[in-house]
């Protein structure tokens, strides 16, 4: 009796105390129906005390088996467990390494074995055995994630245990290289276009024209045959194209050189032609695709062509070529046609916001004259946005020049003096059709109104000459007039005020001077990027009483500020073709000082581009580039995050000092020389 209730034979499921209640209940129960059964009838209480006690003999022999094949699976289990377990870490294709507290190798498992061959390596540090894995392992020793490493021409994810000394791999080799093969056959689209046909072929006969225009075309296809690109023209001057990824890219690391084979020989011929392509990647909406291909495009076209922009939604664009100064496609047909409709914009307007960039020069001042004139023109309150806080001293004596004017009507938008605002009150102005215009620039980052910006981004007009960069307008502008071969924006304004109708409200001396200073300025007194557009524009400004003299006068610089950029001149460094000038951590540089140093320095022999890194006085360091046309600092800047011409470019950066940035401008400059 003693053994049958001895549960601790019994397993350990039904080793339980309240098991052991029920067992005595229904023992007790049993007992008491054999009494109960005699009492009634001796005979029947015999019969049933018969049937309890094989009752309880079955049940307890049950139990016994119960216990005994549990007993026996539960053996089982735990040894093929622990069988399985010791397998694993013999057969399965994962490799451990374990290191002891002096980082020796105590034990591998043959799977790891199998990559050292022969050799006996325990005992010896990983980094004796294979420096490469050793490498690899101590990186990500602090890693709680699994990491990618290639190691003997494979890929592994590896974790370490830092606690346990373990480090596990496993090959992902297969996986991998599905991974790669996906990756290799997304489909990307492009588009070509011929930048200046029309312009190289005005003139030609019909044959010479169809002969240059068959050339591109063969010369495209056998380079889209030759990458496994599928090509169509479609019409004379844009061409469609499809690919793989794979082919995206080998066509980029040879740089597009179909770009400068095409103007190369096409130059030859006296006939120089330049492409622009706009290439998207990683949508899979085919529809979605093209649309980007085409917003790549006009990014290329906006630029000044003859590059290649490649980009998808998720990563930042790639600029390729884009090295030769942009060739001149305006025609006075197109500027007579943005100029109406930017006039008819501005009658349909409440009123007109000009907007230039933060610390304003005197062509983005200038220029937002002009449009202001333009808005008078039209009879419509306009209103030049302007904070005085941050303009140099040539903007500050001409805005003295405007409020020396006569003041006969006070209403604002009547006098030039009366509508220069700042964007604090320019925001009470805004109307529900208010017109927003920003000359001289097109990238919210440098808008010197990003508040005013931001409330009109749906009704926005750009008139700028600089070169497209990615971080444009978040909204599509009403019109964009962007023109990277023109000198100025003044200039561009000068045109677009020429088709209107000035009787009612001609443009004032004091407005040409604004405007013929802007375009001497960006020109450097008619030095770079200047074309027969360019003295045209000057003739009309002259024409209209612009002052030479007051445009002296407003150049004028103090003693301090010429004393400040004569000392950053002398701190030059000639590095083959660039002068690079580092200013001191704890002085501070206005940004007109430094872009005129700039300037300056181009007058040296032998050197191509300029470079003047200077701490600014909103603790960032700002960078002003220029070159001779024959170096491209637009694409240097834009590597650092700035943007501007081929020719004269920059940037500002935080956290970081001018020794630090000179760092990072060499290893850009040295990595587009290796390029």
């Amino acid at each position: 009796m003693k053994k049958f209730f001895d549960f601790k034979n019994l397993p350990i499921f039904f080793q339980n105390s309240k098991l052991g209640a029920v067992a005595f209940l229904l023992l007790a129960v049993s007992v008491l129906s054999v009494i109960f059964a005699t009492l009634y009838n001796w005979i029947f209480g015999l019969l049933w005390f018969v049937i309890v006690v094989i009752s309880l003999f079955y049940s307890t022999r049950a139990l016994r088996e119960v216990n005994e094949n549990t007993q026996a699976y539960l053996s089982g289990l735990g040894y093929r467990i622990l069988r399985s377990e010791q397998e694993a870490l013999i057969r399965m294709p994962i490799g451990i390494i374990l290191l002891n507290d002096a980082g020796k190798i105590d034990w591998i498992n043959p799977y790891m074995q199998m990559y050292f061959g022969e050799r006996d390596i325990l005992g010896s540090t990983l980094k004796e055995v294979d420096e490469q894995l050793a490498n690899s392992i101590d990186s990500y020793s602090d890693s709680k994630k699994t990491n990618t490493i290639t190691w003997q021409d494979k890929q592994f994810l590896v974790y370490v245990q830092h606690n346990l000394r373990v480090a596990y791999l496993t090959d992902i080799s297969e996986y991998a290289a599905i991974a790669e093969e996906y990756k290799d056959h997304q489909i990307f689209s492009g588009l070509i276009s011929v930048d200046n046909y029309e312009e190289v072929t005005d003139g030609m006969s019909e044959s010479e024209a169809s002969g240059l225009r068959t050339y591109v075309t063969r010369a495209l296809s056998d380079w889209a045959l030759a990458n496994d690109i599928y090509l169509r023209r479609l019409n004379s001057v844009h061409y469609m194209m499809f690919g793989y990824q794979k082919a995206l890219q080998v066509v980029e690391d040879d740089k597009f050189s179909v770009l400068k084979v095409i103007r190369e020989t096409t130059a030859q011929q006296n006939s120089p032609l330049t492409l622009s392509m706009g290439i998207a990647y990683g949508e899979r909406d085919i529809n979605q695709l093209a649309k980007l291909a085409q917003t790549n495009l006009d990014l290329a076209l906006g630029r000044g062509g003859d590059q290649v922009v490649v980009k998808s939604n998720k990563a930042a664009a790639r600029f390729y070529g884009g090295a030769t100064n942009p060739m001149e496609k305006r025609t006075r047909v197109r500027a007579r046609m943005i100029s109406q409709t930017i006039g008819e914009l501005v009658e349909q307007a409440d009123n007109v916001m000009i907007v230039g960039h933060a610390s304003p020069d005197l062509d983005a001042v200038g220029s937002g004259l002009g449009v202001w004139r333009l808005a008078q023109t039209k009879n419509k309150p306009a209103f030049l946005v302007l904070d005085e806080k941050t303009v140099y001293s040539d903007i500050i004596l001409l805005l003295k020049e405007l409020r020396k004017q006569p003041n006969d009507i006070v209403a604002p938008g009547s006098e030039i003096n009366d509508s220069i605002v700042d964007e604090a009150r320019a925001l009470k102005l805004v109307r529900e059709q208010t017109l927003i215009v920003l000359v001289d620039h097109a990238r919210a980052s440098i808008t010197s109104a990003p508040t005013l910006l931001k409330r009109l981004g749906n009704r926005v007009v750009v008139i700028d000459h600089h070169r497209l960069s990615e971080d444009g307008l978040s909204e599509k502008p009403l019109l964009s007039y962007i023109e990277p071969y023109a000198s100025s924006t003044s200039e561009l304004v000068v045109e677009l005020l020429q088709y209107q109708d000035q009787s009612e409200a001609p443009i004032t001396k004091l407005e040409a001077t604004a405007m013929l200073g802007g375009i001497q300025i960006d020109t450097k007194n008619f030095t770079l990027r200047t074309g027969s557009r360019t003295f045209d524009a000057a003739s009309y400004l002259r024409a209209n009483g612009a002052d030479n003299n007051l445009i002296q006068s407003f150049m004028k610089e103090q003693f301090s500020d010429f004393k400040a950029r004569t000392h950053l001149v002398n701190m030059v460094e000639i590095l083959e073709d660039n002068a690079i000038v580092t200013g001191e951590d704890d002085s501070i540089y206005s940004g007109i000082i430094t872009a005129q140093a700039a300037d300056e320095l181009l007058q040296v022999s032998g050197v191509d581009a300029s470079f003047v890194i200077t701490k600014r006085n909103d603790g960032r360091v700002g960078v002003s580039a220029r070159s001779t046309g024959e170096r491209n600092v637009q694409t240097i800047m834009e590597a650092m995050g700035g943007g501007g011409h081929l020719s004269n470019a920059a940037t500002q950066i935080d956290d970081v000092t001018p020794e630090e940035v000179k760092s990072q401008l060499l290893d850009v400059i040295s990595q587009q020389y290796s390029e």
